[in-house]
């Protein structure tokens, strides 16, 4: 699959996801139907808070790019929209409760970051020990 279907797939993945967290939060924060953003805006804003890191995820399929430098891209990518979703529409205020949010996204990014290193290391180690079988059975 080429990188422009793979961003369409994982924009379109994200925007869904986005939506579906936005009604749960405003479900959540506005027990009576009304929350201090109108509605069609908090779900826009949501949306594209999925949208974006969702379709930012294509970098680490550029091929010629690092981990290094696709972890660094795509974290950039979502702290911006954190910041420049998040904050304009209220959903955290500077101080301890934003400081906090940064804590809880670190961890959780460090996190899905861990968990995707070692599933692709422990894939390349299984390809490398097949590759190494083939090898072996050419050599006999």
């Amino acid at each position: 699959m080429d990188l422009k279907s793979r961003f369409l797939i994982n924009s379109l993945i994200g925007i869904i996801a986005g939506m579906i967290v936005g009604i749960i939060m405003w479900m959540l924060n506005s027990p009576d139907g009304h929350g201090n953003t109108n509605f069609a805006l908090h779900m826009i804003m949501s949306g594209l808070h999925g949208l974006i890191p969702c379709g930012a995820m294509t970098v680490y399929e550029i091929e010629s790019w690092g981990l290094t430098k696709s972890t660094v891209v795509h974290a950039t990518i979502t702290l911006a929209t954190i910041l420049c979703i998040e904050l304009p529409m209220k959903w955290f205020s500077w101080g301890a409760e934003f400081a906090i949010a940064m804590v809880i996204y670190v961890v959780i990014y460090a996190l899905i970051w861990l968990i995707n290193y070692l599933y692709w290391k422990r894939t390349v180690n299984e390809m490398n020990d097949q590759l190494e079988s083939i090898h072996k059975q050419e050599k006999e």
